[in-house]
């Protein structure tokens, strides 16, 4: 998530050291004039530190709406000031997200527990004997996969990693993780598959037991960043080679799922960071690395400088509205601990592309949300004729208890 849950977090990988973060409003586009107030969504059983990275689906056999929600505890090591524990829970509306109701269930479990000696990339130390460590499950992306077998129509990924005394491992021992079943509810007992590792993952991550204690056990399905031999378009799979995946963006039509990710490139000095675009046709048989195809970069930091004055985009979402299809992502300035500086709408040309609605190189700007002025937010999701708008993350750290919060914020896509 960011200082832990929502990306104010730093990669571990081979002898460079990065911050990823969460993010507040800010950027080169003018907001929104007379923009109605936002509206706070609060959810009855959630962590006692707030709730974050929303993410909005629709089971169509029903209407009701559905949301996975990180939700954010106080650590039985930390006092909240300091850090927290993250886990992953289902929230439903069925009044079209005007009201939303906990469903009672944890799919994606944070777990806390003394661990190590275990390995690190040097020049990192290793993690000693007996520290104490949190295995984080947070921004997740919940998807109806009309084209899967009825057993598998319900889809949760997301980011899982390890925070060991207070030093997040996103590449040493962190993964994008995914869960099935043919019910939302049912994702809450469904075995978590480890789908795919980045650059820096280490070999011992896949121990259960002592001294390792990792929720996802086994190696990954596959190493994304390097085990694609499929591209469209002229991408080219040599972007994957050194990224480290978080905050996955899953999207599902009849005819194939398509993934959006945060990816930090550490082929560069300073790392640089993209987001990536990948297709699976269905059925999608997404532990299996030749059912993927590598479509390219979908934005770039030169789109974020021009579009919004910021450094680059993370917290990709994809949203289908009146037959078009659309990317939420949230603008990152790294001047400023790397904060969130709310959300972008930008309009595929075509979604089995890379390519996002242009004038000339210049993005075009569909539509805009914007947090508390100097506050860390983004981070969004919405679904077309969602109740209150896009949903909106906000860090508050001068609000206690509950820091941690999602907005309606009234602001939806055209």
């Amino acid at each position: 998530m960011g200082m832990s849950v929502f990306r104010f977090y730093s990669i571990a990988l081979l002898v460079i050291a990065a911050t990823l973060s969460l993010g507040a409003c800010g950027g080169g586009s003018t907001p929104p004039p007379f923009a109605p107030k936002a509206e706070r969504l609060t959810l009855t059983g959630a962590g006692d530190l707030g709730i974050f990275d929303p993410s909005v689906t629709l089971d169509p056999n029903t209407n009701r709406l559905w949301m996975s929600y990180s939700s954010v505890s106080t650590s039985i090591y930390y006092a909240s000031s300091v850090y927290w524990g993250v886990s992953i829970r289902l929230a439903f509306s069925d009044n079209n997200g005007t009201s939303w109701q906990d469903a009672g269930v944890v799919v994606a479990p944070g777990v806390e527990t003394l661990l190590g000696p275990m390995a690190v990339t040097p020049p990192n130390p290793l993690i000693q004997a007996n520290s104490e460590g949190i295995w984080q499950s947070e921004t997740s992306s919940l998807i109806y996969d009309p084209g899967a077998a009825p057993a598998e129509r319900w889809k949760l990924i997301w980011f899982q990693y390890l925070n060991a005394n207070l030093t997040s491992y996103f590449a040493d021992h962190g993964w994008i993780t995914l869960k099935m079943a043919a019910n939302p509810l049912g994702l809450a007992s469904a075995a978590p598959v480890k789908l795919f590792g980045g650059a820096g993952l280490q070999t011992d991550g896949a121990n259960t037991a002592f001294p390792v204690f990792s929720p996802t056990g086994g190696a990954p399905a596959f190493q994304l960043n390097t085990a694609l031999t499929r591209t469209l378009g002229g991408a080219n799979l040599t972007d994957l080679n050194l990224c480290v995946f978080a905050e996955p963006g899953l999207h599902a039509t009849s005819g194939a799922l398509y993934l959006a990710l945060f990816c930090a490139d550490a082929s560069t000095m300073p790392i640089t960071e993209y987001l990536v675009y990948f297709r699976c046709n269905s059925p999608c048989n997404m532990t299996v690395a030749t059912s993927w195809e590598y479509l390219g970069r979908l934005l770039t930091p030169a789109d974020a400088l021009t579009a919004t004055g910021d450094d680059h985009f993370q917290a990709p979402d994809l949203v289908e509205k009146n037959g078009k299809t659309y990317l939420l992502a949230t603008p990152v300035d790294t001047s400023i601990d790397n904060r969130y500086n709310g959300c972008r709408v930008y309009e595929f040309v075509d979604i089995n592309t890379n390519l996002l609605r242009r004038i000339g190189p210049a993005l075009v700007e569909v539509a805009r949300v914007d947090g508390a002025i100097g506050s860390h937010n983004g981070a969004c999701s919405g679904f077309a004729g969602l109740e209150g708008g896009l949903l909106l993350s906000q860090f508050e750290p001068t609000v206690a208890p509950e820091t941690f919060r999602i907005f309606k914020s009234q602001q939806s896509i055209p």
